[in-house]
């Protein structure tokens, strides 16, 4: 689906086999070949989505010019290296997700193990820890082959098509997710950093060079770009809009009555596995326990950080209490 036809980018929805159904990647025209922002999963049904696309489009492998990734989920990440080596067109990423590839996908069974402690410290029963965990570990192989990717810092510049974006560093949902944003046409490719309807998942991931505050990355750089000139937001998930800036006061709100809720959950103590299941009390996939459960974590982590909660250790476990 063409979504803006004087930058020459297209729509390109691939499935995702959860919940949250889909991914929007966009593929940018130019007049040298194409170049493609995120990738979905490395599977048979996104491959294949990819080569119905190349289809109605009449393009051929060898026009990829470039492949660009807000971050290093897997559902953007994902099949960048199958594209990669169909295509022989390089890889590029911000340079703090390059390293998480590095460390969660080329040295899955690590992040598996570490997981998994950190939930058990948290109070997560072993009988759900488990599955929690095997869920995860089913993503794995959507993102094989490995892509050899080059990297991108704030600030730098890149061709899509035949125009220029900035590359903006937006912290939060990943330790370095990226945007891209044409100011000639204000024009903001957002990855998951601005989505309609929901808000970003922001997960704290276990120790060892992640960042221990994802909520607070995430809400600053919400508002670092609040005055951007922006008529058009092209999101990984639901569909293209326009209000930007009200949609920005929308998560900072959200998230607001998100930390009251989970101080008023909290209460004289309880671990993030009790407080998780008081704030998200539907019946969850395991898949989407997980995410549940690290964002828990972050908000609850953002509140000991402002003194607001205290975090103190029973048997082994993490018990967090309002001050």
């Amino acid at each position: 689906m063409l979504v803006h036809e004087q930058l020459g980018i297209y729509q390109a929805r691939h499935p995702l086999p959860f919940k949250l159904n889909h991914v929007n990647c966009y593929a940018i025209k130019g007049k040298d070949g194409w170049y493609m922002v995120d990738t979905g999963l490395s599977n048979e049904a996104g491959r294949a989505s990819w080569q119905n696309f190349f289809a109605d489009h009449s393009i051929h492998i060898s026009d990829i010019r470039g492949i660009y990734l807000t971050h290093f989920h897997p559902d953007h990440y994902g099949a960048s290296g199958w594209l990669q080596q169909q295509s022989e067109a390089q890889v590029w990423i911000g340079e703090i997700d390059a390293d998480r590839v590095e460390r969660y996908w080329k040295h899955g069974d690590e992040i598996l193990q570490a997981m998994h402690q950190m939930f058990t410290a948290n109070g997560m029963p072993t009988e759900v820890t488990q599955p929690v965990i095997e869920a995860m570990a089913k993503l794995l192989p959507f993102t094989m082959p490995h892509a050899e990717v080059n990297t991108l810092q704030a600030g730098d510049s890149v061709q899509l098509g035949d125009y220029s974006y900035k590359v903006i560093l937006t912290p939060g949902h990943t330790d370095g997710h990226i945007c891209y944003y044409n100011e000639a046409h204000q024009v903001l490719l957002s990855g998951d950093h601005l989505l309609p309807g929901i808000s970003s998942n922001i997960s704290l991931w276990p120790e060892s060079g992640s960042d221990r505050d994802p909520l607070d990355n995430f809400l600053t750089s919400l508002r670092s770009i609040q005055g951007l000139a922006c008529e058009l937001v092209l999101p990984a998930h639901g569909k293209p809009f326009n209000t930007m800036a009200e949609r920005i006061g929308q998560l900072l709100e959200h998230h607001r009555e998100r930390l009251a809720l989970v101080r008023e959950s909290t209460g004289r103590e309880a671990t993030a596995y009790q407080v998780c299941t008081r704030i998200f009390p539907q019946e969850l996939s395991m898949h989407e326990l997980r995410f549940a459960m690290a964002e828990t974590l972050a908000h609850l982590m953002y509140l000991v950080y402002r003194g607001e909660v205290q975090l103190n250790q029973s048997d082994g476990v993490d018990i967090f209490s309002l001050v």
